[in-house]
């Protein structure tokens, strides 16, 4: 698969850094790296939508993670603590969109972010993790959208808007564990637990857990889990043919969610998903056209989103001389329950680019179309213009 840089994503913080800076190599030889990165981006609405105009986003991203088998003799145990400030003044209140035309706007915080301790069992060939998690970085990923700004392409609106406070995601973690089994290098399977309400609001009230310290368990709140089966096709060093990857997985929720057809209560909901993503063209090494595929289904009579999908292709190397740069363009299309009566289907197309000036620095300029916004048939068709620039200190 094409190892591109991801980018602060919907689902996104940048997890690992590589850099030559002073402050992040700080006592790397002991097994702990500091980062600290800055993403800030520019999106206008210039036409469409509930109306035009311009916002701003910003993440400041902080935090340590630490081998504590270099550090303290710990074998197999590593721990990351991090943080975030999320800023700016938005965009998707003038675009009136459902699926999020930016995937790092959010509730305006300073905040405690993801935070855990992982234990690897090399024998059993299974690998813990528990804390603070964030299911979007772990299940129903595309490696292949860095480039998008939209959140459709990292954390899907058939998850996000069907549970409750769209889950454990960005920009609110869980209490939770995964458990990772990974026999081998072609296939893995994966399974977490998580708190069911990480607002801890049924009502989605920000404010409540604004800075990450609100943790309550029970109540009412229920649990989130997800379980994912994948499997990576020549991807071993030495293997002759193109990379692919595919994975099958599932989610549910304890809770009650009322039917919108009669008004009556269930006793949990679910949703089934599958993605697949393949090279079909090599230039040479990473270099080259790769397509990526994702579908997902929930009940219609307790589901908002009864079903959507993510359809499109990255080329890295696209123009001679940026071998590492990444084009990327997308389609998604999500279709509202027909018992939700009044209610159409959200579109959106983005084209992005990925420009690489350094391993601490890249712009990504984008273009979205937004059909329906709100998926209401109440707004005009969108065009927004972005353009988000990375830094790593």
């Amino acid at each position: 698969m094409l190892k591109t840089k991801l980018i602060v994503l919907a689902t996104v913080l940048p997890l690992s850094l590589t850099t030559a800076g002073e402050f992040t190599t700080f006592k790397n030889e002991h097994g702990i790296d500091l980062f600290f990165d800055y993403t800030g981006e520019a999106m206008s609405n210039v036409s469409g939508g509930d109306h035009t105009g311009t916002g701003y986003n910003g993440l400041l991203s902080f935090g340590v993670d630490a081998d504590l088998g270099q550090a303290l003799g710990w074998d197999g145990i590593t721990m990351r603590l991090s943080g975030m400030d999320l800023h700016g003044s938005g965009i998707s209140s003038r675009v009136g969109d459902m699926m999020g035309v930016s995937n790092i706007e959010g509730y305006g915080s300073v905040r405690l972010y993801e935070s855990w301790v992982e234990k690897s069992f090399a024998a059993a060939s299974l690998n813990l993790r528990a804390g603070l998690l964030l299911a979007d970085q772990e299940f129903s990923t595309l490696d292949t959208t860095g480039p998008f700004l939209n959140a459709t392409f990292g954390w899907p609106e058939f998850i996000s808007m069907n549970t409750v406070n769209t889950g454990p995601a960005f920009y609110i973690p869980s209490l939770g564990a995964r458990l990772l089994w990974e026999p081998n290098k072609t296939w893995y399977a994966q399974v977490g637990i998580y708190d069911g309400d990480s607002f801890d609001s049924p009502t989605g009230d920000d404010t409540v857990n604004r800075h990450g310290l609100h943790w309550e368990l029970g109540n009412g709140q229920g649990t989130f889990g997800m379980a994912e089966v994948g499997y990576r096709h020549n991807q071993a060093e030495d293997a002759a043919g193109l990379p692919g990857t595919y994975r099958f997985g599932g989610w549910w929720h304890s809770g009650e969610f009322e039917d919108f057809s009669d008004g009556t209560s269930h006793d949990g909901t679910q949703g089934v998903y599958a993605s697949g993503e393949q090279m079909v063209y090599r230039e040479y090494g990473d270099q080259g056209l790769s397509l990526f595929v994702r579908a997902g289904f929930a009940p219609e009579n307790r589901s908002e989103v009864a079903h959507s999908f993510q359809v499109g292709a990255s080329y890295v190397g696209l123009i001679p001389g940026r071998d590492i740069d990444t084009a990327a363009l997308g389609l998604s299309h999500a279709q509202i329950s027909d018992d939700l009566p009044g209610r159409t289907t959200e579109t959106v197309v983005e084209l992005a680019y990925e420009y690489v000036m350094s391993d601490d620095f890249t712009i990504q300029p984008s273009v979205q179309w937004v059909g329906d916004p709100g998926a209401t048939g109440e707004l005009d068709d969108a065009l927004v213009l972005g353009l988000r620039v990375y830094l790593s200190f």
